[in-house]
């Protein structure tokens, strides 16, 4: 296991601690390697690996090959959505802290998106939007988890993490490969026939160029401030902890190599693969005892619990991939999506320890 001495100097403020440490990872040193800070880089060698190996097979078998990759992505990306269910209705705390939150708003919601087309494609192309920024947030929130276990203070560079992860993430969709897949989510509102709306992925493509300069400039802007920031910080006593300065250097390194240079279809792939094994490891860590509890009635469960868990969420993630995205059985699936990345704002909080 790789290691920083306390106190080495690397980057723009010493790197404090060591990966092999138990004491500054969220589930233990190699849990952390193959699910938090190290998924990242192990999903990045999978998905090149599986599309290279594709590759070389004869074309149905490798064409079968790729499609089966996208799909069981597909089918984990959407799995992922409703594991913040045990989080949100199991956990007493955060139930009753959030009663009318996590009873009401999904019932409107649904039924707003089931009687209005219009709102259910304008639904769908906020969840594209939406995911991108939830996306930032996730290694956000796991920084901000390393820093409190670090003992660093839950406002201390918050603002400047923020900016950060947002530069990491959503800076390499700008200036790459991968823009226009996300524009091209905006053609759905032709089905509404609001044409400037319908018509915007051709006005990004016809300024791609303006948009990749503009992005690389504000993605090195935000960098060299991110860098001042963590100068001054050190220098008042911040300790930066390794496991944050892993999972920064990773998901940075993954985004702007899948975001930036691979074709769209291995870049999704990538980062939501990722993405969801981050979630499902976070949640089994913070709620794996209560699921259990809730299928054993208090016996031991707990090697059942994890499947049961996992399978639950693949069965909604194949429902999910099955629904035509012009039906309105969409509706439920997409508000799905919604209160995800809503509830994920405020049922995990490091201000309020609730991670």
């Amino acid at each position: 296991m790789a290691s920083v001495p306390i106190a080495q100097e690397a980057g723009p403020a010493p790197i404090h601690g060591s990966l092999s440490d138990p004491a500054g990872a969220i589930g233990g040193p190699r849990f952390d390697m193959l699910f938090f800070w190290g998924a990242p880089i192990l999903a990045s060698v999978l998905v090149w690996a599986w599309v290279l190996i594709a590759r070389s097979m004869p074309t149905a078998a490798g064409q079968g090959a790729v499609t089966a990759l996208v799909y069981g992505v597909a089918v984990l990306t959407f799995a992922h959505l409703v594991a913040v269910v045990p989080r949100a209705y199991l956990n007493r705390d955060v139930f009753a802290s959030n009663r009318n939150r996590l009873v009401i708003v999904p019932l409107l919601l649904v039924a707003a998106l089931l009687l209005s087309p219009a709102l259910l494609v304008c639904a769908a192309v906020l969840a594209m939007l939406w995911d991108v920024h939830h996306s930032a947030m996730q290694t956000f929130g796991i920084g901000r988890i390393y820093d409190m276990k670090a003992g660093n203070g839950p406002h201390i560079l918050r603002s400047t993490d923020l900016r950060l992860n947002w530069a990491l993430y959503v800076g390499p969709i700008a200036a790459g490969a991968s823009l226009l897949a996300h524009a091209e989510s905006f053609s759905s509102f032709a089905r509404l026939d609001w044409t400037l709306l319908a018509t915007s992925p051709g006005i990004v493509a016809s300024h791609v160029e303006a948009i990749r300069y503009a992005a690389i400039a504000a993605w090195a802007v935000t960098l060299g401030w991110a860098v001042r920031d963590y100068r001054a910080a050190a220098a008042a006593g911040y300790a930066m902890p390794v496991h944050k300065a892993a999972l920064l250097g990773s998901t940075g390194f993954v985004s702007i190599l899948a975001w930036g240079f691979a074709p769209p279809f291995m870049a999704f792939a990538i980062i939501n693969l990722f993405h969801a094994v981050q979630y499902f490891a976070l949640v089994w860590l913070k709620e794996g005892d209560r699921i259990s509890t809730v299928l054993s009635r208090g016996g031991n469960a707990r090697r059942i619990a994890l499947p049961a868990f996992l399978l639950s969420c693949g069965g909604f993630g194949i429902l999910y991939a099955a629904i035509d995205e012009k039906s309105v059985l969409i509706a439920p699936f997409i508000a799905c999506s919604l209160l995800h990345f809503w509830f994920d704002s405020f049922v995990w909080s490091v201000r309020k320890k609730q991670v």
